[in-house]
């Protein structure tokens, strides 16, 4: 299992609390680290560089959340237009001839079951099986699709499976956008360092004063910042514990596969009273 992998296997509130401890530590080794400094006009100067970073750390913050924010809103997207292909797809199996509706009808039942990910403890490992097992419907789907060009017509064919390909698309494109892209290690690399840096010329200036902790402050200040990269965490991290990403569109579809495949009978219209 790699590294990423067992960060992502970590609660959410157990990677909120590491980060609050791990910003305290750094907040209290500065503040020791000044309390052993004898000038006491210290923090005067060391307060321009303390704003400094901390406005240089609000920056990054709020470019890293606005990528985590943005990448989370693709993959809610991916999520509606995959529904949205997988029923054009559904509807045009219409087109092809028996057997081979039939079968591709039951194809693509099993393959909206998979595409729903269930936000539970199983989840991890269940994405990984999804994946493969989706990949393998698809090359019997397609192989559906080439034994039935001998009994449908060419261009009845041509407009299934050009929604079969976008369909295989869509898939490439969820598990690139879900699995992959991710904050680059990079950009994690440079807010933790600028973190550490901040906190701990802030815990520097507030021990250079010699007037203690002053934990009623010291306590929302790391708990604000725990939050926020909690929260960049939470947004980058593929299973979510808290904001999860809706499987809605799929589970619609899922429900309606039988009005879908099952041409349905409408009533006549009422005549018009004279």
């Amino acid at each position: 299992m790699s590294l990423s992998s067992r960060l992502d296997s970590l609660s959410i509130f157990l990677v909120l609390l590491l980060i609050f401890f791990v910003i305290c530590l750094i907040f209290e080794i500065g503040y020791r680290v000044a309390g052993k400094l004898s000038d006491k006009t210290f923090h005067e100067s060391i307060g321009p560089m303390a704003t400094g970073l901390a406005s240089l750390l609000a920056f990054i913050l709020a470019i890293t959340f606005s990528m985590a924010a943005g990448k989370s809103a693709d993959r809610k997207q991916i999520i509606l237009t995959e529904a949205n292909t997988i029923g054009t797809t559904v509807l045009r199996t219409s087109l092809l001839a028996e057997p081979y509706r039939t079968r591709s009808r039951e194809l693509l039942r099993e393959y909206v079951s998979l595409r729903i990910v269930k936000n539970t403890k199983e989840g991890q490992a269940y994405v990984p099986k999804a994946i493969q097992r989706s990949e393998q419907l698809q090359v019997a789907l397609w192989q559906q699709a080439v034994a039935a060009h001998k009994t449908t017509a060419p261009e009845l064919l041509l407009l299934y499976i050009n929604s079969l390909n976008d369909m295989i698309d869509i898939h490439s494109e969820r598990v690139n956008k879900g699995m992959r892209g991710r904050i680059p290690a990079s950009i994690w690399f440079t807010l933790g360092l600028l973190t550490f840096l901040t906190i701990s010329l802030n815990g520097i200036q507030v021990g250079a004063q010699h007037r203690g902790r002053a934990m009623v402050a010291a306590i929302p200040f790391a708990l604000a910042f725990s939050l926020v990269l909690t929260l960049i965490v939470e947004l980058d991290r593929p299973n979510r514990s808290i904001i999860v990403i809706s499987q809605q569109p799929l589970i619609d579809l899922e429900n309606s596969l039988s009005s879908l495949i099952t041409p349905v009978e409408l009533d006549p219209l009422p005549t018009r009273p004279d």
